[in-house]
């Protein structure tokens, strides 16, 4: 006897139109900003602009990404690709995180060079641009946080803004220090500021996209009190062969064999619908419980 209770719920997270606005009207806004940053940058010669240019840059590929995903895993599930396409999140975080840690090493060769050199900075032109940069990510994070409606992939977009927002804020810093000292260092070591922002960001992102793509146990998530809900029922002797993890970063998924104490179909049936609705209790969306009447005798139960 070895009936199998599959609860799959799929929980994407849908994007209303004020959401796809949000996104569309967000990803405009920063593109503009990023062009001017860009030219102020090399107007002004200021490697800390072009610096938080690079993590602009990140930002509206990040959001132009989240709606190009958004469409992607809401496409329904395939014969080829019957888990659906929920992955490509991950998958796109990763590219991200390998992207902004490049630009991120190219600004650290800058900023070492120019430290050893003379540049001429303009310091006002600098302020204002940071300031535009400060308002437009900040804007944009709060329009998003509102909109997102629960979806960690807007949500991911949200806190590269608010990463941006903060590079802004430090370049704008070293704008004012370059305006009263007219110390052209200045500059470099607040390139090396944001540069610290953009690794953090990175790093972060890759490993929640590497922990979701190699199948490991989403963060926050206890397998030993998983097993201890799957124990719980009076019925259930023993649990072995459990896996968790996640698809999209977002919805939970278990697969274990639990040993029931009965030998009646009906009764093994009515266990794993208790059990399938306590893990759903504690935010296991998606639940493949086997059970068996016989203790397993496999090495590693």
């Amino acid at each position: 006897m070895t009936p199998a209770a599959d609860s799959g719920h799929p929980h994407s997270h849908e994007h209303g139109p004020s959401t796809a606005g949000a996104l569309g009207l967000a990803a405009g806004a920063n593109t503009v900003l990023l062009v001017v940053q860009v030219a102020g940058a090399l107007a002004f010669g200021s490697l800390a602009l072009l610096a938080d240019s690079v993590h602009q840059a990140s930002d509206v590929v990040s959001l132009v990404m989240a709606v190009g995903i958004a469409a992607l895993m809401a496409r329904p599930a395939t014969g080829l690709y019957s888990f659906g396409f929920r992955r490509a999140d991950a998958l796109g975080g990763l590219a991200h995180a390998v992207l902004l840690l490049a630009g991120a090493a190219l600004v650290i060769v800058e900023a070492i060079d120019r430290l050893s050199g003379d540049h001429t900075i303009d310091g006002a032109g600098v302020v204002v641009i940071a300031v535009a940069g400060l308002v437009v990510n900040g804007a944009s994070a709060r329009w998003l946080h509102g909109a997102h409606a629960g979806s960690l992939n807007v949500e991911g977009a949200v806190l590269h803004l608010v990463a941006d927002a903060l590079g802004s804020l430090v370049v704008l810093i070293g704008g004012i220090a370059v305006m009263v000292t007219d110390e052209g260092w200045i500059d470099s070591v607040a390139s090396l500021a944001v540069v610290v922002l953009i690794v953090w960001s990175a790093v972060r992102l890759a490993r929640v996209s590497l922990r979701v793509l190699l199948d490991g146990v989403p963060v926050g998530v206890d397998p030993d009190e998983l097993r201890e809900l799957l124990l719980s029922d009076p019925l259930v002797t023993d649990a072995h062969h459990m896996h968790v993890r996640t698809l999209d970063g977002a919805t939970l998924s278990l697969t274990a064999h639990v040993q029931v104490d009965t030998g009646q179909l009906h009764d093994a049936q009515l266990v794993l619908r208790r059990l399938t609705a306590v893990l759903a209790e504690h935010g296991v969306g998606h639940v493949t419980i086997q059970a068996e009447c016989h203790p397993c005798d496999q090495p590693d139960c």
